[in-house]
């Protein structure tokens, strides 16, 4: 009997144990429950502010932040077209200027919107982050003129189509700025297969040749480029 008896004592004990821990864990993970809530409350105030804040940690302990690469987005789509012409006078009004196609940023207005995914076009993407600034902000941009100037063949492997192709190089290339827009449904411009209505806004960089952009490239120490 002795031996039943401590069996059933050191079982009961063991519950007990148990149940304590049980009651205990169930404490803890609630407390932590409630703290996250609490901690949250400034993060979810400033997700539905309209001057969100981006990237920002609300307290010493880390355990709640905020993240993400924009706070706001444009109500407006601004692109910026690149466009080459073979005449030797940019200013000629007679001058005929052909435009670059990426490979999936808005340019021919009837070339429906691109799947992106998994696939990440990154100049397209600067080239967006370019639209809204200016070209003395994004000096990188006549940097890719005057790749295309030099046909090169590595930066126009990026490119979805080349209005070169098979033919000399431009002896200018230039930046014009557009506003675009979806064509509506059922419309006059989606009756033309158009997906997009655009408006030129202004240049966004004046015509540029490769002798006009030597010293250019030189003050940044930018290799010369040269004509394939």
């Amino acid at each position: 009997y002795s031996i039943l008896f401590y069996s059933i004592l050191f079982y009961s004990i063991l519950h007990l144990v148990f149940s304590a821990g049980s009651y205990i864990r169930k404490a803890v993970n609630v407390s932590l429950g409630a703290l996250i809530i609490l901690l949250s409350i400034p993060v979810v105030l400033n997700l539905i502010n309209s001057r969100q804040i981006m990237n920002t940690s609300y307290n010493p302990l880390r355990i709640v932040n905020t993240y993400g690469a924009f706070g706001s987005i444009t109500k407006e789509r601004t692109e910026v077209i690149i466009q080459g012409t073979s005449s030797s006078d940019p200013n000629d009004p007679d001058a005929v200027w052909e435009e670059y196609e990426f490979k999936c940023k808005p340019g021919n207005l009837q070339r429906r919107p691109c799947l992106i995914s998994p696939y990440h076009y990154r100049l397209d993407w600067l080239m967006w982050f370019a639209a809204f600034q200016t070209y003395e902000q994004n000096e990188w941009v006549i940097h890719l003129a005057g790749k295309l100037l030099a046909n090169e063949k590595e930066t126009l492997s990026l490119l979805a189509f080349n209005p070169f192709e098979d033919k000399a190089p431009p002896k200018w290339v230039r930046g014009e700025h557009f506003r675009y827009k979806f064509s509506r449904p059922g419309g006059q411009h989606a009756q033309q297969q158009r997906w997009w209505i655009r408006k030129r806004l202004g240049p966004y960089f004046p015509p540029v040749n490769l002798k006009g952009l030597k010293k250019f490239f030189k003050a940044r120490n930018w290799p010369d480029p040269k004509q394939n």
